[in-house]
């Protein structure tokens, strides 16, 4: 475990980075003593407010991973439950593409005697819910509010599209695993070894084994998925209201700022597409991106005055303050480590 510890750190080496280098860019030029002044107008009820939304946003996931175990068989303390939450946010905040996340989740629950098998099938369906509520709110949002979206994503119109097309693929590639099984296993493979033969990839050997180990565990969620389509359903619903609860941060900031004129659907809308743009780029936590394309979206909601103020505080609540408070889970874990399980087989 200490090479992948060594890798998550040398992670947080470069989040911390990018950190720095997007908001160099982004302050420079400013008057920072006017963007306190602006800081210090909002509102605390609010930014409170929007910390509850964020935690409610977490154990969403909490409950999911607690619902899906239930379904099967396996009875998990929630406690527990929201411990692997806050794990998985921890880590998919510090790699890119949030790929670390799921991984030390599995890891964490196997620490716990959770069957790798089992946390595999949950982990699976949590993050294909996460993916298609993403794309199903865009939709949604988008159609009802076309107008008023289209006239501002037309700057990031590339993001948004590449965004698109990196959740359809997870999400068809998670349909062909399920209904499909024997053709993916042929088109990845002959994937993978044509990429090899054309020396566009090193060790494609070595790839290929971990791509058939990876396509094992999307076929272990295949006969779930299908005999359990009732609970996927109820997982959707859920999923709906978590990711809901994090776009409404934005628009709790807004109102922080005594701000008017635009809609709680308006602004979900645009935080939305700022996610699909920004959550499958190769940056840890989306960082510059996600920055970027909130001043570039919100320029005319916020208003010049308030639009990066209101950027720092909806960053701030929705990333920066659930990385300490993930860390700060992490730190009682580890700490806890060494206790006697108190989850067993469950059966």
């Amino acid at each position: 475990m200490s090479k992948k510890y060594g890798k998550y750190i040398a992670n947080i080496f470069i989040l911390f980075a990018l950190i720095g280098i997007t908001y160099y860019l982004l302050f420079r030029g400013q008057e920072f003593s006017e963007i306190l002044d602006s800081l210090i107008l909002a509102k605390n009820s609010y930014l409170i407010l929007g910390i509850v939304f964020v935690i409610g946003f977490v154990c969403s996931e909490s409950y999911i991973i607690y619902y899906l175990m239930k379904a099967v068989k396996r009875r998990i303390p929630m406690i527990y439950c929201i411990k692997y939450s806050f794990i998985g946010f921890f880590f998919s905040a510090i790699t890119p593409s949030a790929s670390g996340g799921q991984p030390m989740q599995i890891y964490y629950m196997n620490k716990d005697n959770i069957e790798v098998a089992i946390s595999s099938v949950v982990l699976i369906i949590v993050t294909a819910m996460y993916k298609l509520v993403l794309i199903f709110l865009c939709l949604i949002l988008g159609i009802a509010n076309w107008t008023f979206v289209s006239a501002r994503i037309d700057s990031i119109w590339f993001l948004v599209l590449f965004g698109v097309v990196a959740n359809g693929v997870f999400i068809g590639f998670l349909f062909v695993a399920i209904y499909k099984q024997s053709f993916a296993r042929k088109l990845i493979g002959k994937t993978i070894l044509w990429l090899g033969k054309k020396r566009m990839i090193k060790n494609h050997n070595k790839i290929l084994k971990k791509a058939f180990h990876a396509l094992k565990r999307y076929e272990l969620s295949a006969g779930y998925i299908k005999e359990n389509k009732r609970v996927l359903v109820n997982c959707f619903f859920i999923t709906l209201i978590q990711r809901i609860l994090l776009f409404a941060v934005t628009f709790l900031v807004y109102k922080a700022f005594s701000l008017r004129g635009y809609s709680v659907f308006q602004i979900i809308s645009l935080q939305a597409f700022i996610a699909l743009a920004a959550d499958s780029l190769p940056l840890p936590g989306g960082i510059g991106a996600t920055e970027s394309s909130f001043l570039i979206l919100f320029a005319g909601v916020f208003t010049e005055e308030f639009v990066l103020p209101g950027m720092l505080l909806s960053r701030g609540i929705t990333y920066y303050a659930l990385i300490i408070m993930s860390a700060a889970v992490m730190l009682v874990s580890q700490l806890m480590s060494g206790r006697k399980k108190i989850i067993g087989s469950g059966r």
